[in-house]
């Protein structure tokens, strides 16, 4: 395994669990509002959004589209930090450095 594909699988990796972390806050909240709930929280439906184009933007890094996708995952990355979504915002933010990162390594 090249260096590159390394960096692109560790990245696949950290995006993958951090999206699902961040789609987890989502899922509750579809879950309260199935229970009746009557109020939403918008923050959490951010989240979910986040999470899943994370995990898409995670697949891309893997298939070779290294700084597209990486500068993505750190944008997404940024704004699920600034938004609540701590562990799984940090994660993706790495999972977008290591994809950006990528084509750089000289293996």
């Amino acid at each position: 395994m090249q260096s590159k594909q390394a960096f692109a699988l560790t990245a696949l990796i950290l995006g993958i669990i951090g999206g699902v972390l961040l789609v987890k806050s989502g899922i509750d909240v579809v879950s309260r509002l199935f229970e009746g709930a009557r109020v939403v929280n918008t923050d959490n439906l951010l989240l979910l959004g986040l999470g899943i184009i994370a995990i898409i933007a995670s697949i891309m890094i893997w298939n070779g589209q290294y700084m597209t996708a990486g500068l993505l995952n750190i944008i997404l990355g940024i704004i699920a930090i600034f938004y609540g979504g701590d562990t799984g915002g940090l994660m993706v933010l790495l999972s977008g450095i290591f994809g950006f990162m990528a084509p750089k390594i000289k293996a």
